[in-house]
């Protein structure tokens, strides 16, 4: 049956019409609700963990810790950490991969193109404790390493981008432009080395996942090795067929944590059969801060008693071909 002319047709939906970031937002949280009731639970369960997320402070000696003082030229730097990770504010990045930072005596290699390191920090990490992390890692690993800065807009919006990044898979604006500096690196060179710590492992997984989406760009994987240090992603994924055609796993992944590190009990140590790659833990030790509670162990190979590739680049070290650790079947 036809309806009459004379009656009024039904109206449009107005909420998509009126607020369409709203709507989006809805239907993206719909599409995600088991995750979010994952991460609510996760939270929940591992909240005692909290006060060790800056705790110990200065427990490392011979590295220069983030909320130490004496670790920064100025005082200036120092008040920029503390501001920026507590007041709000919309901030640009200082360096997206253009900052390099180099280790006392370093003699470039007569092949410059052979490899390249990069590293991607992690959340409320004002320009200053990016620079000083990377520091410590181009001192630990004798090697340069070009800062891919992502700003902070304060430790509160920072905490829900990860989530919204994460969580409700809205990840594309928190990753895109470290994945095109990758990309370009992976086209450019032999070997690419990506160090990424916290949220940077959000942005590693992401990177990872569209690389090996991208048919002419996954035919570079092999070159990628991804080193996540007290890693909040969810998921990180390896390619298998790439896998068995180099025998060692494509890209080559490894994980570093504490086992009392609160965003690693909710990141890698609760998602271990959605995370391609060695987990290396401490069981016991807390703390979450790169330079305070993980580099020291890292070069002093705690975490791996040796075994893991990423402990043979420590002090300029290079790895021989067969030192990968071999894949599994875990996705």
């Amino acid at each position: 049956m036809t309806m009459p002319e004379s009656l009024p047709r039904r109206p449009p939906a107005l909420l998509p019409r009126l607020f369409p970031h709203t709507h989006s937002f809805a239907e993206r949280v719909w599409r995600n609700r088991k995750n979010i009731a994952r991460d609510v639970g996760l939270v929940l369960r591992n909240a005692h963990t909290l006060p060790w997320i800056i705790f110990p402070v200065n427990s490392e000696a011979g590295v220069k810790p983030e909320f130490d003082p004496k670790s920064y030229t100025s005082w200036m730097d120092y008040a920029a950490v503390l501001g920026q990770m507590l007041v709000p504010a919309t901030r640009e990045s200082v360096s997206e991969g253009t900052i390099c930072l180099m280790p006392p005596d370093y003699g470039w290699p007569r092949n410059i193109r052979e490899s390249k390191w990069f590293f991607v920090n992690g959340i409320a990490t004002s320009p200053p404790m990016a620079i000083l992390e990377a520091q410590e890692l181009a001192r630990a690993f004798r090697r340069p390493i070009h800062l891919v800065h992502t700003p902070t807009f304060g430790a509160v919006r920072d905490f829900w981008d990860s989530i919204t990044a994460r969580t409700l898979r809205k990840d594309g604006r928190l990753a895109q432009p470290a994945y095109r500096i990758i990309k370009n690196a992976l086209l450019s060179y032999d070997h690419v080395v990506l160090v990424s710590y916290s949220q940077g492992t959000i942005v590693s997984s992401y990177i990872v996942r569209k690389l090996l989406k991208d048919p002419d760009l996954r035919e570079h994987a092999h070159k990628l090795e991804v080193y996540c240090i007290a890693g909040v992603a969810d998921s990180m994924h390896i390619d298998f067929a790439l896998s068995a055609l180099h025998e060692r796993a494509v890209p080559y992944i490894e994980h570093f944590v504490n086992g009392q590190d609160f965003f690693a009990r909710i990141g890698v140590l609760s998602h271990y059969y959605s995370t391609a790659g060695a987990v290396f833990v401490e069981p016991q030790k807390k703390g979450h801060m790169l330079n305070d509670h993980y580099i020291g162990g890292i070069e002093r190979k705690e975490y791996c008693q040796g075994r893991s590739r990423l402990s043979k680049y420590v002090a300029g070290g290079r790895p021989g071909t067969k030192d990968y650790i071999a894949f599994d079947r875990r996705r």
